[in-house]
């Protein structure tokens, strides 16, 4: 299957895939969504920008839809990425995707009111978190009950552990019941993913579309560096960020 189209989803997936210009898939998205679909734990790895987002919000969006999940049900699907940035773009596209199914959904991140996060987070059926805050509402918020979750979705799980949220997802995964689907997905699968995976996934199956001799990132994006003495290092940062304020 090469188009979104030809996908045995949701017409309210379809729907909101289409009026936002996506119609054919890429490797990693034809590679992982049809088995995820059927209900396949999954580990993928795939480079940065390679279209990891939407091989993990349909089937998510799909889990919810097929168990008839309604708004008084309470959290059906968890979505980790590793930092805010990233989460943020991840609930945009959610929110595209997924506006024309009737689910509530929620983004949950460091920097924001943490009491009316309490307030919200209860009524949410598709919650993005960073680890460090959705650990914060497991152990903080008393309403808030995760162990029905349908769904568990770990996005960069590599930059998750290099950045020191092991404990934080062992201590999530902890709290949620075993009666779900899993879907990892990562640029890079090191020892310490592959151990991570060994406790979360059941029976996976893990597909790589990165050939070894690719570059984590794709050849489309364009990097680059400065090299300076170390006492300039924080002046040069807040030069470069107070001049790409609109970037």
């Amino acid at each position: 299957l090469k188009k979104f189209e030809e996908l045995p989803i949701s017409q309210y997936t379809l729907t909101g895939l289409k009026e936002a210009g996506f119609t054919e898939m890429t490797d990693i998205q034809q590679s992982s969504i049809m088995k995820a679909l059927q209900g396949r734990d999954i580990l993928g790895c795939a480079k940065t920008g390679s279209g990891k987002t939407l091989a993990f919000l349909i089937p998510a969006l799909e889990c919810l839809y097929r168990e008839r999940w309604d708004r008084d049900d309470g959290v059906g699907v968890l979505i980790i990425s590793p930092i805010r940035e990233l989460a943020i773009q991840i609930f945009d596209v959610l929110c595209t995707i997924g506006k024309h199914h009737s689910f509530s959904a929620g983004l949950i991140i460091g920097g924001k009111d943490f009491e009316d996060e309490q307030k919200r987070i209860v009524t949410m059926n598709i919650l993005v978190a960073t680890p460090g805050r959705l650990l914060q509402h497991i152990e903080q918020t008393p309403a808030f009950d995760c162990s029905n979750v349908k769904c568990l979705v770990i996005d960069e799980v590599d930059r998750c552990l290099d950045m020191g949220f092991r404990k934080s997802l062992e201590h999530i995964v902890d709290a949620l019941g075993s009666d779900r689907q899993n879907l990892l997905f990562s640029a890079t699968v090191d020892d310490n993913v592959k151990k991570l995976a060994s406790t979360t996934l059941q029976d996976p199956l893990y597909v790589n579309v990165t050939a070894e001799e690719d570059y984590v990132t794709p050849k489309t994006i364009t990097q680059r560096y400065v090299v300076c003495e170390l006492g300039q290092k924080l002046e040069l940062l807040f030069s470069f960020l107070k001049s790409h304020l609109r970037a």
